[in-house]
C-alpha cells in the first residue's frame, strides 16, 4: 500500500457477516411484504357481496330449499334426490315452461344398476320454437345432485350445483320472453357426482343415448350450454368473473361469447385444456360438457371456479354471490339469442385451440395474483415467487408477433393449475 493511504483493511469474516446479514435483511423484507400482503387480503363470502339485484331473493330461495338439510345433500337414489326432482319440475311449471310431449312429464328416468338400484331422473323441460321448420335445438343444463354424508359431514352442495339450477331457473323467463326461433331444452341432469360420472348412468350420458324427440339426433344441437360452481366468491380480483371454457372447440363461438355482455359481469374466456389438464397427470374432466364433446357437439362450460369449500361442509347458501348469478342469468339468456341468430350452424372443431386468447385470460390473472394487495388468500412465499415466474413467461406470450409452441402450452397449463390451486386452498401450489 503506498505511504500516507488512510484505506482500511476489512477482515475477511466481517465482510461475510455484513453480507449474511444483508441477505437476512433482504429475505426479512421480503417476508414483511408477504404478511403485509396477506394481512390486506382476506377469503371473501357471501357477507362481502351482499345481494341488491331483483332476482337475488328468489335465487337465493331456491339455493337455501335444495341446500336444506331435509334433503340430505340430494343425493341419487334418496328421498332428497326426488324431492330436488320433484322441487325442479314444480318450479318450471309455475315459470311457464313446460314437459318435453314427447317424454310425457318432466321426468326423464335413469337406467338402474346392474344390482337394480333405482338412482332417479333428469328434469327436463323445454321453450318451443317460434320456427316450426326448425331442426335444431339450443340446450342449458345443470347437474342438480350431489355428496351428502361424507367423511367430512353433511355436504349439502350450495355452489355445487344448486347455484347452477337457481341461475338456469331464473334464465328461462327471459328465454321465454326472447320467442327465439329454435326451441331451448331446460336440462338438469342427475347422477354427475362420483361414482356416476363418466358411466351409461350418468345422468347427461342418460340424454345423450336417447335423446328426446324433439331434439331429434345429438347432432340436432346447435349448442349445449353447461354450469358448474357458478356461485362461489373467494378472491376479490376475480368476484365478478365467470369464465367461459369450450369455446375454442367450436368455429365462430368465441366472437359470440367475446360479444355478448351484462352490466357488472366479466366475462372471460379459456381454453378447456387449462381446466382439464393438470401437471402429470392425464386430462380429467370435471362436468357435463363432457358428453356433448366427446360427442362433437358444439358446447360451452361456465364455471367460476372451485373454492376452499368445494365438496366441503361449508357449501351453505350463505356463502354464495347472488348478484353475480343474477347477471349471469341475464348473460346467458343474450348468447343464446346470439346463437339462435346465427344464420350458419356452429361447427364443432376437436382439434380447435386459441393460445393467443388463454395467454390474455391467464396474464389478467397473474397479473393480479402476483400484485401485493391483490394477491389470493393464503399464498404462501414459494408460491408469490412462482407466480411472479408464471407472470412473466406469460406476459412474454403476448408479444407482438410471437408464435405460440408446445411448451408455452404447458406453461399456460402450469400457471392455470397454480391458479387453481391457490383459489381452492390446496397445499402443494408450490411444488410444480
Amino acid at each position: 500500500m503506498p505511504e500516507g493511504s488512510s484505506a482500511v483493511v476489512r477482515d475477511p469474516g466481517v465482510r461475510r457477516r455484513h453480507r449474511r446479514r444483508r441477505v437476512w435483511l433482504f429475505v426479512a423484507a421480503i417476508a414483511l411484504l408477504l404478511l403485509l400482503d396477506q394481512l390486506g387480503v382476506r377469503r371473501l363470502s357471501g357477507a362481502d357481496v351482499p345481494p341488491g339485484d331483483p332476482l337475488a331473493p328468489t335465487m337465493r330461495a331456491h339455493v337455501e330449499h335444495l341446500a336444506s338439510p331435509a334433503l340430505g345433500g340430494r343425493v341419487p337414489g334418496t328421498k332428497g334426490n326426488e324431492d330436488a326432482a320433484r322441487y325442479i319440475a314444480q318450479q318450471l311449471e309455475t315459470l311457464g315452461v313446460p314437459p318435453l310431449p314427447s317424454v310425457g312429464s318432466y321426468f326423464m328416468p335413469i337406467p338402474t344398476t346392474r344390482s337394480g338400484e333405482t338412482l332417479g331422473d333428469n328434469v327436463l323441460g323445454w321453450v318451443p320454437g317460434s320456427d316450426p321448420t326448425s331442426t335444431e335445438a339450443l340446450l342449458v343444463g345443470a347437474h342438480f345432485d350431489h355428496l351428502g354424508n361424507t367423511e367430512d359431514g353433511l355436504v349439502l352442495g350450495a355452489d355445487d350445483n344448486a347455484a347452477a339450477v337457481a341461475v338456469l331457473l331464473a334464465a328461462a323467463p327471459a328465454v321465454r320472453a326472447l320467442r327465439l326461433s329454435h326451441p331451448v331444452i331446460f336440462a338438469f341432469f342427475n347422477t354427475e357426482e362420483a361414482p356416476w360420472f363418466g358411466l351409461p348412468t350418468q345422468g347427461s350420458v342418460r340424454f345423450a343415448d336417447a335423446p328426446p324427440r324433439e331434439v331429434g339426433a345429438l347432432s340436432s344441437l346447435r349448442l349445449a350450454v353447461i354450469l358448474d360452481l357458478v356461485g362461489g366468491v373467494v378472491w376479490r380480483s376475480s368476484a365478478d368473473t365467470l369464465f367461459a371454457c369450450g369455446a375454442e372447440k367450436t368455429s365462430g363461438l368465441g366472437a359470440l361469447v367475446d360479444g355478448t355482455h351484462e352490466e357488472g359481469l366479466s366475462v372471460r374466456r379459456m381454453g378447456l385444456h387449462l381446466v382439464e389438464n393438470l401437471p402429470g397427470y392425464r386430462p380429467q374432466p370435471v362436468s357435463d360438457y363432457d358428453v356433448f364433446r366427446d360427442r362433437q357437439v358444439p358446447f360451452l362450460f361456465l364455471s367460476s371456479g372451485r373454492t376452499p369449500r368445494y365438496h366441503k361442509p361449508s357449501d351453505l347458501p350463505d356463502t354464495l354471490h347472488y348478484d353475480r348469478m343474477a347477471r349471469t342469468a341475464r348473460w346467458i339468456a343474450s348468447l343464446l339469442a346470439s346463437v339462435d341468430g346465427q344464420q350458419a350452424p356452429l361447427r364443432f372443431t376437436p382439434a380447435g385451440a386459441d393460445l393467443p386468447t388463454d395467454a390474455e385470460t391467464m396474464h389478467w390473472a397473474m397479473d393480479a395474483a402476483a400484485t401485493p394487495w391483490r394477491s389470493i388468500p393464503g399464498t404462501g412465499p414459494i408460491s408469490a415467487a412462482r407466480l411472479l415466474g408464471d407472470r412473466a413467461r406469460v406476459k412474454a406470450l403476448l408479444e407482438p408477433g410471437h408464435t405460440f409452441t408446445s411448451e408455452d402450452e404447458l406453461s399456460l397449463e402450469r400457471a392455470s393449475f397454480r391458479l387453481q390451486c391457490l383459489l381452492y386452498s390446496f397445499p402443494v401450489c408450490f411444488t410444480f
